[in-house]
């Protein structure tokens, strides 16, 4: 591995970083995301789900992985920040 390509000690490497999606016709602004990952998402001013960094990407989290698994009504997705790839392999939707 080239030095331009090293990853420095405790970084995370560029292709575990991730984005959370909100399919926001889906959203019902439930807040258990917010409650359940809140260094993640928030809910914004027309009381649906945001995420907090954009498609900046973020370490994937427990928190985070708990956040979709809870979202009563399947509104949130991850995908790779690296390919856009949904953590389950299948092709990343379009973003709304």
């Amino acid at each position: 591995m080239t030095a331009e390509h090293a990853v420095p000690a405790g970084a995370p490497a560029s292709g575990s970083l991730v984005v959370v999606r909100v399919d926001r016709d889906r959203c019902v602004g439930s807040g258990m995301c917010v409650l359940t990952a809140p260094r993640s998402l928030e809910l914004g001013a027309d009381g649906l789900a945001h995420p907090l960094r954009g498609d900046a990407g973020e370490e994937p989290t427990d928190e985070l992985s708990e956040a979709v698994e809870f979202c009563p009504v399947e509104a949130l997705a991850v995908h790779s920040a690296h390919d856009g790839r949904a953590r389950d392999g299948r092709p990343a939707a379009p973003s709304s």
